[in-house]
């Protein structure tokens, strides 16, 4: 079991055993703030382990609790009622005595073996510093739920890499790529793209939708693919 996942656990425990009940409005304002004040800095500690623990499922439930401080009791057992929807799920996940691996190989939505090896290639004309920078940065905003980031770094590597294929567009790449990669690249091309201008381009509404995992997920084959493709491609011209 690894340190978030245990420190998450316990945790959990804590805020369930929390007694929110000893206070409630009609007490003094300064016991209220007294009871809101620790169960908040747990409830801190908490989302902040479960985070790091890289499970993309969790990361969204706890980012769409308001974690704003409030010295009123009632706040309190309201965030207490939503954290415990994370408590539970957190407590069946790792019932799955395989849990903590299971994470570690699904969590990432870019091999981190890719990775290695992207910084393991040395080419004289290319610098591939910012690549493996985007692909990190990639794979830590998909843990932490953070799909906006997502999609624009995955077109943010669209745009950086045709230089590896001696092109000026991806779409370039796509076009003189073989049949079988050719229609996993275009994925990338015309659908994720798209959904990354879609929440870059569109000007504040009154009402606004936010990418989900659902969104992004789609894509990590075809990324992977490319990237796959990226290392041949930099690999051959070591040889």
């Amino acid at each position: 079991m690894n340190t978030p996942l245990s420190l998450a656990l316990k945790l959990a425990d804590e805020i369930e055993s929390f007694s929110l009940g000893r206070c409630g409005p009609s007490d003094d304002p300064d016991k209220q703030y007294a009871y809101s004040r620790a169960f908040y800095d747990l409830s801190m500690r908490f989302v902040s382990a479960v985070k790091r623990i890289g499970d993309p499922e969790l990361s969204e439930l706890v980012s769409n609790i308001d974690l704003e401080f409030s010295y009123h009791i009632g706040d309190a057992h309201h965030l207490k009622a939503n954290l415990q929807s994370v408590v539970d799920t957190l407590n069946e996940l790792s019932s799955n005595p395989n849990y903590g691996k299971d994470i570690a190989i699904s969590s990432a939505f870019l091999n981190k073996d890719l990775i290695i090896e992207l910084k393991s290639i040395d080419v004289d004309r290319l610098d591939l510093s910012k690549l493996i920078k985007m692909c990190e940065e990639l794979n830590d905003s998909y843990v932490r739920a953070n799909y906006i980031g997502c999609a624009l770094l995955i077109r943010a590597v669209l745009n950086h890499i045709p230089p590896v294929f001696g092109k000026e567009r991806f779409s370039d790449v796509v076009g003189q790529s073989g049949r079988s990669i050719k229609a996993i690249l275009k994925r990338l091309n015309e659908d994720a793209r798209p959904i990354a201008d879609l929440h870059t381009h569109i000007l504040m509404r009154r009402k606004e939708s936010l990418p989900s995992k659902s969104q992004i997920e789609p894509y990590r084959a075809a990324f992977e693919v490319l990237i796959q493709e990226i290392i041949v491609q930099l690999s051959s011209e070591k040889v």
